[in-house]
């Protein structure tokens, strides 16, 4: 009952213009990029001081990581898709299409694996961003003042184009290395200068957002925590590929982008109990116990998500990074396809 009462008072604590409040927002989801740096640095620390040697190190962050936030998050999707009822019988076919990722995925795996990590990483990078293109219509949601669309899409042109600059040079120098696999760059495309073309437009989107951030400050109409949220944004993704340990690197960014998810995908089951929209059930009970119960059943299920994949390792020909890949990508990719869903559909934070 304690628990159930609980969710009016997070209704009534809702400021206008904050997806909850300042005290929530600002070290959940918008101050939380500090985040970043920290499995670089302990990387970087745990080398530097010889416990691990270079690859050691890799591969104790990226645990860390899928472990603590990176499973979690990805298991907290089905909260508001597989075992939601009424979701199931509302959108039965696009659920149904989810369950051939998996499969598309094994296929991949087996006889494809560069291309599988190639459009695993082209699609994660793009659902990082996704996630924080959301954020901002759910601060335009809770809004006062109704931006017209020019200034939507210049928001949006931003978070979208500031990872590219760099990233594409360092993918035309074949610095990008995930899940044991260079990621592949045709020579053709050496003729073309992409990372030019992506910084121009960067640029272009830039001076058009400070200009457009500048009226809207003087004009006394502007978001601050969405103008915070994309000032971060565009700092961390136009910086992030400066760095050499590219792998490393965009861990810190998959940490900042699974801790916002986790706690959004909270909140978010919070008023969908306190408008009655989840059914009696795993769920319900799950959310009515409280986030500490919440995150323990998602932390347990990436455990068992580990073990499989030892299975897999000890019963297949694949190699260790194929084990991995193959079974973490046939949950992740679904978690994407239904992300897309729920990026598509502010109004939930309402």
């Amino acid at each position: 009952m304690a628990a159930v009462a609980e969710a009016p008072r997070l209704i009534s604590h809702r400021q206008p213009g904050w997806i909850y409040k300042p005290s929530w927002d600002l070290p959940v989801l918008i101050f939380s990029a500090l985040l970043v740096p920290l499995p670089f640095l302990a990387a970087w620390c745990a080398q530097a001081s010889g416990w691990l040697k270079p690859q050691q190190a890799i591969d104790a962050v990226n645990i860390a990581v899928a472990a603590l936030v990176g499973g979690p998050h990805l298991f907290s999707t089905v909260t508001f898709t597989f075992l939601d009822g009424r979701f199931r019988s509302r959108y039965p076919r696009y659920s149904t299409l989810a369950l051939l990722l998996p499969l598309g995925v094994i296929y991949l795996g087996v006889y494809h694996y560069t291309f599988l990590i190639t459009f695993f990483f082209s699609w994660a990078s793009l659902h990082v961003l996704h996630q924080i293109i959301y954020l901002t219509d759910c601060y335009r949601a809770r809004g006062a003042v109704r931006e017209p669309k020019w200034s939507r899409l210049v928001d949006y042109g931003l978070i979208l184009t500031g990872l590219y600059p760099i990233g594409i040079y360092k993918l035309s120098l074949r610095h990008f290395l995930v899940g044991g696999v260079v990621l592949p760059y045709p020579d053709w495309l050496r003729a073309l200068p992409l990372p030019f073309m992506a910084g121009v437009v960067f640029a272009a989107f830039l001076a058009a957002w400070l200009g457009k951030t500048a009226v809207e400050i003087r004009q006394g109409r502007v978001s601050v925590p969405k103008t915070l949220l994309i000032a971060i944004t565009t700092l961390v993704s136009f910086f992030l590929p400066m760095g050499s340990n590219l792998d490393v690197l965009f861990q810190g960014y998959n940490t900042w982008h699974s801790f916002q998810y986790l706690f959004l995908l909270w909140l978010i089951n919070r008023l969908r109990l306190q408008r009655g929209e989840i059914e009696d059930g795993f769920v319900r009970t799950l959310v009515r116990r409280g986030m500490p119960a919440y995150y323990g059943c998602f932390l347990a299920a990436t455990a068992a998500l580990v073990v499989f994949t030892i299975v897999v390792r000890a019963a297949t020909p694949l190699s260790a990074d194929q084990s991995y890949f193959v079974v973490v990508l046939s949950v992740l990719l679904v978690h994407y396809y239904f992300d897309h869903f729920l990026f598509s559909h502010p109004q939930m934070i309402e």
